[in-house]
């Protein structure tokens, strides 16, 4: 019987594993792009200049 239960919650253990590393490689492609915007902004501010 625990045969299907370890089998079930080690399931879970990994689609929970992806879940967070999806969304966290989600947030840092968010984080890196925001940057790059800022960058050219500042590069363009100095540019004026």
């Amino acid at each position: 019987m625990t045969g299907g239960y370890s089998g079930s919650s080690m399931f879970y253990m990994v689609a929970i594993f992806l879940g967070v590393y999806v969304i966290g490689m989600g947030v840092y492609l968010i984080v890196q792009k925001i940057k790059r915007i800022n960058e050219k902004k500042r590069d363009g501010r100095f540019g004026e200049d």
